[in-house]
């Protein structure tokens, strides 16, 4: 046995004023995030003559790789990783001679100064005086007497 309901009689909505015309679907059809706003727009699978185009489904496009493309690509590549490699040998060689350089001068730097040294030594207050006594003369004492004239 089987029992059956028919629809509900008296319901208080309005009846659906809008209907579908031929082809055309209504906006409530569509869907959003397609082209020009809507998913499954009209000429969506359609073509101008009204056949409907059969589309692959599962086939991904792939840009086409031919062996010229991977040959250009990879010589391009290693032009420009011998390029690299002779950039950074010539910038350590540089820097070597950067180093050498400037031990050179450090090392000439310190011999000025030992002479600079020495040479203060030689001329300085201290042996001035040593050698003016050595030779007989005297010290004068400050330079701050006064020096009286006789007529």
């Amino acid at each position: 046995m089987m029992f059956m309901q028919s629809t509900l009689t008296g319901s208080k909505t309005k009846p659906n004023k809008r209907k579908s015309v031929g082809k055309k679907k209504l906006f409530r059809d569509y869907k959003p995030s397609g082209k020009n706003g809507f998913k499954g727009s009209i000429t969506d699978g359609h073509l101008p003559h009204g056949k409907r185009k059969t589309e692959a489904k599962g086939n991904i496009n792939l840009p086409s790789i031919t062996p010229w493309k991977v040959i250009l690509t990879s010589s391009l590549i290693g032009i420009c990783g011998i390029l690299y490699i002779t950039h950074v040998f010539n910038t350590q060689q540089l820097l070597q001679e950067v180093q050498q350089l400037e031990n050179e001068y450090n090392q000439v730097n310190r011999v000025h100064a030992e002479r600079r040294l020495a040479y203060d030594r030689m001329v300085g207050p201290k042996e001035i005086y040593q050698r003016a006594r050595e030779q007989g003369f005297i010290n004068a004492g400050p330079a701050d007497q006064i020096i009286i004239l006789k007529k």
